[in-house]
């Protein structure tokens, strides 16, 4: 205890009362306990909570950077696992297709030994025959169709990389063969340049021809109706009064290319009105082709007004629908007008079988009747592609069987040394991981049993001084309480 002399009008009063520098001490021992122990406290349950013993740069500043390199690897090695088992599966569909297609020539060289042998007659050895062309046709289809995560396995050779470790370095390969071979089969058109026959020629080999009149909508050609009437100029394309001539013939004296053309030729016509259309003659072609969508053809044509303008028309005729695709529609603005060559060239937007035809004609542009005019029609390119398939090895006779079957029992062995080197080196994988793991874990998380300890020490060091820290409260209270009762007195 301490005695004060308080001197107030000369008057001299004392008081016991406890030391102000000791209580302020002892208050800020107090408030820096509690501070450090709160932190503890956070720091130990924010482990506890989450269960990593670094969770901030100043937990473990080295721990932080060993543990993060660790994992690092942990997850490359995690995901080079995964590449392994993601190729051994690819490899087993490609090696069981293969054990498929081993089945199939199996049964294949069976059928041939069958068939050879002296007791079959020739209607039997048809229908083994029939057997064995239909399993040929069955291995096409397995291979073709064996796929992995939608890309097909043996339409192309080619080698097959799997990342089986931490880092890129040295993958793991499988060559995988080409089991299917792709035919495409061109198929032209015939005589589309018109060289065949003598100039003048009336027959025109690949061609029909029609030399009349013919009213679009209402006639027929090739068995099928002609397009609605597509006038382009005037407003009637009547029967005229004089049908004059249509001729069809081969022509010397216009070629885009070659020395010879199509020419299609109406002549001496008086139409039945004024500015009528008069349609005729029309070449078609005898043979179809088939186009897929997308496929692509031209031709070259040019027109001469004679009596006339000239009206013509081309288009392809759907030979199962009866539908047609317009590829020419053109007339001439005046009388006596004459086109350069030109090239047409058309998309074919739906697939089908199509006929070429052809269609001449005159507009009466002058409105004095007299009509007549020529279509030269030349160079025409047709060609559709049709892409076929077929087993790449042979299995044609007994002894081509055996060294197909050969051939992929190879395959399959080196499909199985494969997944054998791809599984042990996950199998390695794995246990570095596991390992990994482990090394992680001592760095990075929590050890309950340590921070539990922690805790509780925190907490009961937090509780004392905080119960220090109430006590110097209280005793500093008490002092003023005394000095404001002493000055009272006075």
């Amino acid at each position: 205890m301490a005695v004060i002399l308080l001197h107030t009008r000369n008057v001299v009063v004392t008081a016991n009362m406890i030391s102000l520098g000791s209580l302020t001490e002892s208050a800020g021992r107090a408030l820096s306990a509690l501070s450090r122990t709160q932190r503890e406290i956070d720091q130990s349950v924010e482990r506890l909570a989450t269960g990593d013993r670094i969770n901030h740069a100043a937990d473990d500043a080295a721990g932080m950077a060993i543990a993060a390199r660790m994992q690092s690897q942990i997850n490359g090695l995690q995901q080079g696992i995964e590449n392994g088992l993601d190729g051994v599966n690819l490899i087993q569909t490609a090696d069981t297709a293969l054990q498929s297609l081993v089945d199939l020539t199996q049964r294949i060289r069976e059928l041939y030994l069958q068939q050879l042998n002296g007791t079959q007659d020739a209607e039997e050895r048809a229908i083994i025959q029939s057997e064995i062309d239909e399993l040929r046709l069955a291995l096409t289809d397995l291979a073709r169709h064996t796929e992995f995560n939608a890309q097909p396995l043996f339409m192309e050779a080619r080698d097959v990389p799997f990342v089986v470790g931490a880092d890129v370095s040295g993958p793991v390969s499988v060559s995988l063969p080409r089991l299917v071979e792709t035919i495409e089969t061109t198929t032209s058109f015939e005589n589309g340049e018109f060289e065949v026959d003598a100039p003048g020629s009336g027959s025109i080999t690949g061609w029909d021809v029609v030399e009349q009149v013919i009213i679009f909508g209402s006639d027929t050609i090739a068995g099928h109706l002609t397009p609605a009437d597509p006038v382009a100029k005037g407003s009637d394309q009547n029967a005229p009064s004089v049908a004059g001539q249509m001729v069809v013939t081969t022509s010397s004296a216009q070629a885009s290319q070659g020395a010879q053309s199509a020419r299609l030729t109406s002549s001496g016509i008086t139409t039945l009105a004024g500015f009528d259309t008069v349609r005729g003659p029309a070449l078609v072609s005898k043979d179809s082709v088939t186009f897929k969508a997308g496929d692509v053809l031209s031709f070259d044509w040019r027109a001469q007004g004679g009596g006339d303008a000239y009206d013509v028309y081309a288009y392809l005729l759907n030979t199962a629908t009866g539908e047609s695709i317009e590829i020419l529609n053109d007339t001439g603005a005046v009388a006596g007008a004459t086109t350069n060559w030109q090239t047409e060239s058309v998309t074919v937007a739906d697939p089908g079988t199509y006929r070429f035809v052809f269609v001449g004609g005159t507009f009466d542009a002058s409105g004095g009747k007299a009509a007549g005019a020529q279509l030269f029609v030349d160079n025409i390119v047709a060609t559709s592609t049709e892409i076929t398939y077929d087993f790449a090895l042979a299995t044609n006779t007994v002894a081509s069987v055996d060294e197909t079957i050969g051939v992929l029992l190879g395959y399959r062995a080196e499909f199985g040394a494969t997944i054998n080197q791809i599984i042990h080196a996950v199998d390695a994988l794995t246990v570095t991981s596991t390992n990994l793991v482990a090394s992680q874990s001592a760095i990075n998380d929590t050890d309950y049993a340590v921070e539990t300890a922690r805790l509780a020490a925190a907490n009961t060091i937090h509780a004392a001084a905080n119960n220090t820290l109430h006590k110097a409260n209280q005793a500093s209270m008490r002092v003023l309480a005394e000095l404001i009762e002493s000055n009272n007195q006075l």
